[in-house]
């Protein structure tokens, strides 16, 4: 028996709908590999566009294991806040790159940003990349990897 890799079109309607994560890395050239949350959940939401509405999108990545929040202790709030991301607004499609025009963002530079992505669809697995630096390593040099799954 051979295993083929699927390769699904990408289109708005493929993208739809509800994705868990399933792997957040940051990938340089030469194959090194760094998860900036360690082990991490999120989810990502995809609502198509209507004929009076755009398309909307949620995402929020956070880490799988964080201490308890003391919220009088500023450290424990930093923690927090360096813990995950989340953020929302309209989603476009244009040939194999998704376009994230943000509302609203834990981080507040990303307000009112567009955050491109290139898409694959393979497997039924969804994985956006970009190789824009992350506040996390502003230095930049590497792909920013999250990989969903239904």
């Amino acid at each position: 028996m051979t295993t083929t890799n699927a390769t699904q079109a990408i289109t708005a309607e493929a993208l739809s709908g509800h994705w868990t994560l399933a792997r957040f890395v940051y990938r340089w050239p030469d194959g090194r590999e760094l998860a900036p949350l360690g082990a991490a959940r999120g989810q990502l939401i995809y609502l198509t566009a209507s004929d009076d509405q755009p398309g909307r999108m949620a995402v929020q990545v956070v880490a799988a294991e964080r201490p308890p929040l003391d919220p009088s202790d500023e450290a424990s709030l930093v923690a927090h806040f360096r813990s995950g991301f989340a953020y929302g607004g309209r989603w476009s499609l244009e040939n194999a790159t998704v376009h994230h025009d943000v509302d609203i963002a834990s981080l507040a530079f990303w307000q009112g940003a567009r955050l491109s992505r290139a898409v694959t669809l393979e497997n039924g697995r969804l994985r956006l990349s970009t190789d824009e630096p992350s506040p996390q390593l502003p230095e930049g040099g590497y792909t920013t990897v999250l990989e969903w799954r239904r």
